[in-house]
């Protein structure tokens, strides 16, 4: 039987105020409409920043004679897939869903960067001059990221199959009574 640190009280921390263990009646937290807005939100500004800035920009260099490394099409749906999935894996999180949705959205990180390292060269001629700009490091660089969510989804994936609930009860514990009641209902 275990209390709270200080509480001198014989009703134990891990019991409600029936009596009955906390284990027994936790129930993980579903997607909650905090979560789901705090998705929203993170969506449009991932778009923002993925989708719809390097397509303005593409189109701004081009304007200018840069030759464009890849399609400004491609930027903008690329970057809303990516978007929308970095979404989906902050509303899944508290679900068995989390893991598999954060491989896809890793994966789909990971082949985006790829291709965007296929050509990562803006060339342009001023006055008979050529300029040149690669980005390829910090292409390689940005891998990083998706790679290391990519094994943290398969292993929580895994986890998730092989412990059923675990990672959710400890990522988002049940909490404890604030106030305990005695049996004459006085707090303790």
């Amino acid at each position: 039987m275990t209390t709270r640190p200080g509480e001198t009280s014989a009703v134990p921390y891990d019991l409600d105020a029936s009596g009955a263990p906390l284990t027994e009646s936790y129930e993980p937290p579903g997607v909650s409409g905090a979560r789901i807005a705090g998705a929203v939100l993170l969506t449009i500004v991932y778009f923002l920043l993925i989708g719809y800035l390097p397509y303005y920009l593409e189109k701004y260099a081009a304007r200018y004679g840069l030759s464009a490394a890849v399609s400004p099409t491609f930027l903008l749906v690329a970057g809303a897939v990516v978007a929308i999935l970095a979404g989906l894996s902050i509303a899944t999180k508290p679900t068995k869903a989390w893991g598999p949705v954060r491989v896809m959205a890793a994966g789909v990180d990971i082949i985006y960067i790829f291709y965007l390292l296929q050509n990562p060269i803006y060339s342009t001629t001023i006055h008979g001059f050529s300029i040149t700009l690669a980005y390829t490091r910090i292409l390689e660089l940005f891998l990083i990221p998706p790679v290391i969510a990519l094994i943290a989804g398969v292993v929580t994936t895994f986890g998730d199959i092989r412990h059923p609930g675990e990672r959710v009860r400890m990522q988002f514990p049940q909490k404890a009574p604030r106030w305990h009641r005695r049996a004459d209902g006085q707090a303790i």
